[in-house]
């Protein structure tokens, strides 16, 4: 009798952890693919070059030719560089999580311990989002704070800061979430690499096309929240919340669906 219910008990607590069984241990593993590597220090250095060394080079390119330089004008870069740039590298640095494993071996042999399929999705999805975050958000903003003292054009306030940067963390999750979802429901890298570029380049085509039939289509595109961190940041207002809810909404949508898919999957 001991032993039938202390087998109940037993099975009653693997039932009681499918949901996110393992998912801080997964999370800790995830976490060490970064800081227990190079990884997070060359990925600093690359996007400091990208970001602020293309921002700084077109401060000092602008002053050289005499040409009256604005804070708008710089700010126009920074906010661009920075929005094309994280979804193009959220695209390579991260298309290969789920498929890789998934060829590999690697999701069958580890799903076989007690790690649900939905804490090996979403420790995935917050450990990237963490550190890309960290890098290419945080990091480059403060950074280029620090580069418009430099040059002399004072520093954004701190408010303006925080809510232009957050826009921009919001388009960069929008496109990691969308890599991680084609992942579980694709089985090579192609298609998940391929669908998200073909969008990230058509997507000013897309309102022109469906703006006379949807007139709102242009606010549901991911770039419109880089333009809105650029009217954020020169200390002007949110325009529309559509994108910040579109977006938003988008993101989730596409975690749920590839935690459903994921725990479909065949191993």
């Amino acid at each position: 009798m001991v032993a039938k219910l202390e087998s109940e008990t037993s099975m009653m607590k693997v039932e009681g952890s499918e949901v996110l069984g393992g998912f801080w241990n997964k999370l800790r593993e995830e976490n060490g693919r970064w800081w227990k590597t190079r990884k997070w220090l060359v990925q600093c250095g690359i996007w400091l070059i990208l970001v602020n060394g293309i921002t700084s080079i077109f401060i000092v390119e602008s002053r050289q030719t005499s040409a009256t330089l604005s804070l708008g004008e710089i700010l126009t870069v920074f906010t661009g560089v920075m929005g094309w740039m994280a979804a193009f590298g959220v695209i390579i640095l991260t298309q290969s999580d789920i498929v890789d494993e998934k060829l590999s071996g690697t999701a069958e042999w580890i799903l076989s311990s007690p790690l649900s399929r939905g804490a090996f999705i979403l420790s995935k999805l917050l450990a990237n989002s963490l550190w890309l975050l960290g890098i290419i958000v945080v990091l480059q903003g403060v950074v280029f704070d620090m580069i418009l003292g430099f040059f002399g054009f004072g520093t954004i306030t701190i408010g303006y800061l925080v809510q232009g940067l957050a826009l921009q963390g919001l388009h960069l999750f929008f496109w990691l979430s969308l890599i991680i979802m084609l992942g579980t429901f694709f089985g090579s890298r192609n298609p998940v690499i391929g669908i998200p570029l073909i969008f990230l380049f058509v997507q000013r085509l897309i309102p022109e096309v469906l703006g006379p039939y949807f007139s709102w289509i242009q606010l549901a595109m991911p770039e419109r929240l880089t333009d809105y961190s650029y009217l954020i940041l020169t200390g002007g207002q949110l325009p529309s919340w559509v994108p910040v809810i579109t977006m938003t909404s988008a993101s989730v949508i596409f975690i749920v669906l590839a935690v459903l898919r994921f725990r479909r999957e065949e191993f």
